[in-house]
């Protein structure tokens, strides 16, 4: 049996500069998550306000900023097709499948956020938020 010695210097120096070349690759990733984070982080939470997300301009993040509020609190599943327009404006889809409709939301790294919902017989069926 034989002495090994894994204490060495050289190793700890292969260690040490693995470590820095993890970090170094890790550092664009973290960068990118913190200048955009998803749609629940984007922005500070604030209360849903109707018009305020009606008159929002989708590259702010004022809507993202709603989201929370708007799916908990006022509640989106279950309601009528009726009813959401007149809380979120008309359906900014283009597509012309009607048990599908869309919400911008804000700004993601390559993509937009959105908020879209199927209807089942004019009522949401399921709500989700994606990015494009």
């Amino acid at each position: 049996m034989g002495y090994s010695d894994d204490k060495s210097p050289a190793k700890g120096v292969v260690k040490f500069a693995g470590c820095l070349v993890l970090a170094f690759l890790a550092l664009p990733f973290l960068l990118i998550n913190l200048t955009f984070p998803g749609p629940y982080t984007s922005t500070y939470p604030r209360p849903f306000d109707s018009e305020g997300w009606k008159n929002a301009d989708i590259w702010s993040d004022t809507r993202c900023g709603m989201v929370a509020d708007l799916q908990f609190r006022i509640g989106v599943e279950g309601k009528a097709r009726q009813e959401i327009e007149a809380l979120l404006g008309p359906d900014e889809g283009e597509s012309s499948n009607q048990s599908l409709s869309y919400w911008h939301l804000c700004p993601s790294f390559l993509d937009i956020w959105i908020l879209e919902v199927r209807w089942q017989d004019d009522r949401v069926a399921e709500a989700w938020i994606r990015d494009t």
